[in-house]
């Protein structure tokens, strides 16, 4: 979105000069390296556009304020202060956000623009709309660029077809030489193999959610949803579907946690609840199923609360062992989102599967 530097510059200045829309545009496209490269940086600019780079865990010398303070100060001049330069560092990281996700030059969205996608949905869909306009529409214009970069990773990773098969098959009904073994027959073989792994993990998908879908029994619960509250019905529906998604999942996928939560229940009992409210129904299995005592686990959900919001709030309820930890002030500070917030069970649910879906790409090596 280097296109777009003079609307995105102007949460922090409304008339930004030409020269100034060059500079951090340059200071941007600098950027983008490290983006690719580097995850912890990644999912601090997500964390920093979100929430702002003046709240926790940010500090003067944390790696990615000194990463954009560089990036323009190489270019032009910027207040050394944190405090009075943290919205046109929110700025810049924005636009380099922006870019990464919508500059696909093979046509299909990279492993960085997935994880930026995934981290971006899942830090947005509980928070409060902003006040302020130019925010707002920043946060609009990357939420959509994120959802067209899931929906495009999604379609391809599920797209049907057997060309690797078919090519095979060509090859071995001719006559190829000896000589042809391993330059062509055996890569023709494992792309086939590859193409046959991928299609039955659709197939497994499929199968799998449906079964599911049709058994409405929870295995972190226990029992039927049904017989479950409707906040603790939303809580496994997202953890257990998130378990049987590939990655990415469809958009549709919170759908179907919906669908879950509110089958054979009463519009009485769908009403919004708080968080604090909907979590008097999660027992300590549902709790340790969003945030593992794992330290692998424990890491990133401490690092980023603003990404992963119900993890950090199971992690901390968690670690009560009385189980009367207050969602207070604490969940407000580290989230940014508000303690009263309430939502209807299926907007929980829905959450929790996003997280448990940014979770498993956090820890793929322990998952897939």
């Amino acid at each position: 979105m280097l296109n777009q530097t003079l609307e995105f510059l102007r949460i922090a200045d409304t008339q930004p000069t030409d020269e100034k829309v060059l500079k951090r545009t340059e200071s941007a496209q600098a950027l983008l390296d490290d983006l690719a490269k580097n995850r912890d940086i990644l999912l601090d600019f997500v964390q920093g556009i979100v929430a702002g780079f003046t709240s926790a865990p940010f500090t003067q010398e944390s790696q990615s304020v000194v990463l954009l303070i560089k990036a323009i100060k190489d270019r032009g001049t910027l207040p050394q202060d944190l405090k009075e330069n943290a919205v046109e560092l929110r700025a810049v990281a924005a636009i380099a956000l922006g870019e990464l996700l919508t500059h696909q030059p093979q046509g299909i969205p990279t492993d960085e623009s997935i994880l930026a996608a995934l981290s971006f949905r899942s830090a947005l869909s509980l928070r409060p709309p902003a006040t302020e306009k130019h925010i707002r529409w920043m946060l609009d214009t990357l939420l959509n660029a994120s959802d067209a970069v899931l929906q495009l990773a999604a379609q391809l990773r599920r797209k049907r077809g057997t060309p690797a098969l078919q090519q095979l098959a060509g090859i071995a009904e001719s006559a190829t030489p000896a000589k042809d073994l391993w330059t062509v027959v055996v890569p023709a073989v494992k792309a086939a193999l590859r193409e046959s792994t991928a299609q039955a993990a659709i197939d497994r998908e499929e199968v799998e959610t449906l079964w599911w879908m049709f058994t409405a029994y929870s295995e972190v619960g226990k029992k039927p949803l049904a017989g479950l509250e409707p906040a603790a019905a939303a809580f496994c529906s997202g953890v257990e579907l998130a378990q049987r998604a590939l990655l990415p999942p469809a958009l549709s996928a919170v759908a179907m946690v919906a669908r879950a939560v509110e089958s054979g229940r009463k519009t009485s009992a769908l009403g919004a609840v708080s968080l604090q409210d909907a979590a008097k129904d999660w027992s300590q299995t549902m709790l340790d199923a969003l945030s593992p005592a794992d330290e692998s686990w424990a890491a990133p959900i401490q690092r980023y609360p603003a990404l992963l919001p119900l993890s950090w709030a199971c992690h901390r309820l968690r670690e009560c062992k009385n189980g009367t930890q207050k969602l207070g002030k604490e969940f407000t500070a580290a989230t940014g989102i508000p303690s009263n917030h309430s939502c209807p069970p299926a907007e929980w649910g829905a959450q929790v599967f996003r997280e448990k879906i940014l979770q498993r790409v956090l820890t793929d090596n322990k998952e897939d």
